[in-house]
């Protein structure tokens, strides 16, 4: 079947919004956090965290999730795939991280624990961990008490997720590099049979 270049435009047109929509950050968590106020709070989210610091924004703000660095008293952590900053959540009753814009169908992170958790990340259709209930996620033991092993890990959910809940993993999890990343789309599929149609109709006139 041969299509206009009508025809192919208005594949291009059906497929931007899609791409518009599209959410794409990458939070390392990487700064010097004050041990005793290191809320992440609106830090990736154009605010700032609760030690006052400016961050910059990614769309991302996080509810009872901490920042922590190593410092010259202790060393918390090690091989983190960022290694200035970690995160832990630390408020079991309401542990979060809000986007706002929606993630599509999966997050990525890396993650330390010493013991198996059970639900520690669940994805929510609502901000604060309301609405539906997307996906609930367990996270298995890979790493000593001194949280010395990460592993990278990709959670996929069905539908737009506003938020995760991170409560399940408090006292043992740390969290870094959490990051959503629009992956190949029947967007981006239609775009490419777009151009292919594109280049096949210009062959033929040529």
């Amino acid at each position: 079947m041969k299509l206009s270049r009508l025809a192919v435009l208005a594949l291009f047109a059906a497929a931007a919004p899609a791409f518009a929509g599209a959410t794409s950050f990458v939070v390392d968590f990487e700064k010097n956090w004050d041990y005793n106020n290191g809320g992440v709070a609106a830090f990736y989210n154009g605010g700032t965290a609760d030690d006052l610091s400016s961050g910059v924004d990614l769309g991302v703000e996080f509810v009872g999730v901490s920042g922590l660095s190593n410092d010259a008293d202790f060393t918390y952590y090690s091989g983190a795939p960022s290694p200035l900053g970690t995160a832990y959540a630390y408020d079991a009753a309401a542990s979060y991280m809000n986007v706002a814009a929606g993630v599509d169908g999966a997050i990525s992170l890396f993650y330390a624990s010493y013991v198996d958790v059970t639900g520690a990340v669940k994805a929510y259709s609502g901000l604060n961990g309301t609405g539906d209930l997307l996906g609930s996620f367990n996270l298995t033991s890979n790493s000593s008490a001194a949280y010395d092993n990460w592993t990278q890990v990709t959670l996929s959910f069905s539908g737009v997720a506003k938020s995760f809940d991170l409560s399940g993993s408090v006292g043992a999890v740390g969290f870094d590099n959490i990051s959503a990343v629009p992956e190949a789309s029947s967007a981006l599929m239609m775009l490419a049979g777009g151009f292919a149609l594109l280049g096949l109709t210009r062959r033929r006139r040529g």
